[in-house]
């Protein structure tokens, strides 16, 4: 009778700390609720959750993020703003436009051209389709899909959806390389384009990342989907 009872107490205690552990984090991603990713570039951070609030750094697009358990609305202004408190990875902590966060995910980059889905299902999809490098979270996985929320370089805003895991690296070098190209991709005088490219290619600390055999073949039209155009004034950096 004992033995039962150890038992049952035993099993109790695993359900208990298996329902705690699929509370906190995405087992299948290795993710934890308070992982964070910026999903646009020179968000600022600010030291108060306004829009005036004093200027502390500037967060890249893919940068990783912790997510401090708060979050206050702006009110004071035509409309209502989220902001979420973060530490950076140098220990910087502020406030955040919640616009610009995806809590719970981990960031990545489009490896090939894929197509976007409703939901993680083949009968599905879309007409939209996230291209090569574009840089995404990736907050849930079921089955070979992913679910993932970023700007497209075709798309005028941030959106959310399914694609193929199969199109999508983790590796923080193609994260990076991705950034930079396409940066340097926007550039409308040609030169200038090229010499950025150029500088990624030969940037020996990206030689292993799976964009540049694709950049040695860039094509020299400026590509759609300008982000520093459309980045709010108040999401803007304003220098070191």
């Amino acid at each position: 009778m004992k033995n039962i009872s150890l038992i049952l107490l035993l099993f109790t205690a695993y359900v208990l700390s298996g329902c705690k552990s699929g509370s906190s984090s995405n087992n299948t991603l290795g993710v934890k609720e308070s992982d964070a990713v910026c999903i646009w570039d020179n968000v600022s951070l600010l030291d108060s959750p306004v829009s005036n609030g004093k200027w502390i750094s500037a967060i890249s697009i893919g940068e990783k993020l912790t997510y401090l358990d708060e979050s206050k609305e702006d009110t004071s202004g035509k409309k209502q703003v989220m902001y979420y408190k973060v530490q950076l990875k140098d220990n910087k902590t502020g406030w955040v436009r919640s616009d610009f966060i995806i809590l719970g995910s981990k960031p990545a980059a489009i490896s090939q051209d894929v197509q976007l889905y409703s939901r993680p299902d083949l009968l599905n999809k879309t007409d939209k389709m996230y291209k090569a490098m574009d840089i995404v979270a990736v907050k849930s996985e079921q089955g070979d899909f992913l679910e993932v929320t970023g700007k497209r370089q075709e798309g005028k805003w941030i959106e959310s959806g399914w694609v193929k895991n199969s199109g999508v690296t983790y590796s923080d070098v193609d994260i990076a390389v991705a950034k930079y190209a396409r940066t340097a991709m926007d550039i409308k005088d040609a030169k200038q384009r090229e010499e950025k490219i150029k500088e990624i290619i030969n940037n020996s600390e990206y030689s292993s990342s799976i964009f540049i055999p694709l950049l040695q073949g860039a094509p020299t039209e400026v590509k759609p989907g300008n982000m520093e155009e459309e980045t709010p004034v108040d999401s803007t950096a304003k220098g070191d």
